[in-house]
């Protein structure tokens, strides 16, 4: 089957925080704000997806429920055939998302005080769950050579040997940077973690999004006879159903997953998010092989546009996620000015580096994940804006 991602899909009407809820970011949003803000696709769901939630509605009962043997044998075939990682079906536990896992994992695993290491500019919950949990937020931020992301290995290590710092939050891909790391990178920031007794909680949200060549490696498939590796997964980023509000959460070591356990309580389910995931990671394949080119594409348009129209903004293409992570700074305006010049005379809205950390200053996150006229719509303004 041929999939059309070109199709506008009309978002009215159906509680889209992306296109309808905009002013939780920026009151100033009006009905023609162009978003390429928060990480949501426009693309339809892979139909298989749509048609299992429809069959399951169909019978008519949607009461309390928790996923079955077939949810987990989807998960575990997704995570074999995808990324050649065999995972034990009850080391898998399942929370409405990653972000509130990331929440109960500090809280059941570490202790109040305790130091969580983060590498900014990173995924902003990030920053803002550590204090919120009562633990003391450590940074090793990210080295950025000429747009392109290292991690500082020297500084990584000494946080890590301080023996208050208890926990590593890793971004895997990274959002918003666009680095898949590499098995080098992988196998040493987990050695760092395990020779300092440092847990290291993986989020690997957006390991299936990634440019033609390049693979993902699941940090914890590089230390089988290690367990205090956790992971965290979700079908939602990759086929485009962060309403389903359901993730994977990895954990091997028998100790962990008790704590898990006692904290959380029973996994309850939606019944429609059971049907919707085992229908996509077994019939969903397809759909995301084509929306991989479309979104390669995508990035090769917005990049050639740039180099023609914005020359001086400076733009990497990421090795993995949907997520475009565009140096602005050499336009000369601070963060505040640039931000209210793409809203007011723009209008679009994008996200600014700024909210992942000061490292991102000069920096917008834009999510290019939309049919190609809406980018291009929408880098029209911003160039008009820029030369205005």
């Amino acid at each position: 089957m041929k999939y059309d991602f070109d199709r506008l899909i009309d978002k009215n009407g159906i509680n889209s925080v992306k296109w309808e809820f905009m002013q939780l970011l920026e009151k100033d949003v009006n009905e023609d704000t162009l978003p390429f803000w928060i990480a949501d696709m426009d693309f339809m769901c892979p139909p298989p997806l749509l048609e299992a939630i429809k069959d399951r509605v169909d019978r008519l009962l949607l009461g309390y429920s928790m996923a079955d043997e077939a949810y987990f044998d989807a998960v575990c075939c997704w995570l074999k055939n995808r990324l050649h990682w065999q995972v034990e079906a009850g080391d898998i536990f399942i929370t409405p998302g990653v972000v509130s896992a990331l929440i109960d994992l500090i809280v059941c695993l570490t202790k109040t005080g305790d130091g969580i290491i983060i590498q900014r500019p990173v995924y902003y919950p990030f920053s803002l769950i550590i204090p919120k949990t009562g633990r003391t937020l450590v940074n090793n931020a990210l080295v950025n050579r000429a747009g392109y992301y290292e991690i500082d290995w020297q500084d990584l290590e000494n946080k890590a040997k301080d023996s208050a710092n208890r926990m590593l939050l890793f971004c895997s891909p990274h959002n918003p940077v666009g680095r898949v790391w590499s098995e080098k990178e992988l196998r040493r920031v987990a050695t760092i973690c395990l020779d300092n007794e440092v847990i290291l909680v993986s989020d690997e949200i957006h390991f299936d999004l990634l440019r033609k060549g390049i693979s993902h490696t699941p940090v914890a498939k590089l230390f089988p006879k290690e367990d205090t590796i956790i992971t965290c997964t979700a079908p939602t980023k990759t086929f485009n159903a962060a309403g389903l509000q359901i993730s994977n959460i990895i954990i091997q070591n028998k100790i962990f997953q008790k704590k898990w356990s006692a904290h959380t309580g029973p996994e309850l389910v939606s019944p429609l998010s059971v049907a919707g995931v085992k229908a996509a990671y077994n019939e969903g394949e397809e759909w995301l092989e084509q929306l991989l080119v479309y979104l390669d594409e995508n990035f090769v348009f917005l990049d050639r546009y740039l180099k023609k129209h914005l020359p001086k903004a400076r733009f990497i293409i990421p090795e993995g996620t949907y997520l475009a992570w565009i140096d602005f700074s050499r336009y000369d305006y601070d963060d505040k000015q640039l931000g209210r010049i793409l809203l007011n005379e723009a209008n679009v809205l994008l996200e600014s580096g700024t909210m992942f950390g000061p490292e991102g200053s000069g920096f917008q996150r834009m999510n290019i994940a939309c049919p190609r006229t809406v980018l291009e719509q929408g880098l029209k303004r911003i160039s008009a804006a820029l030369h205005g």
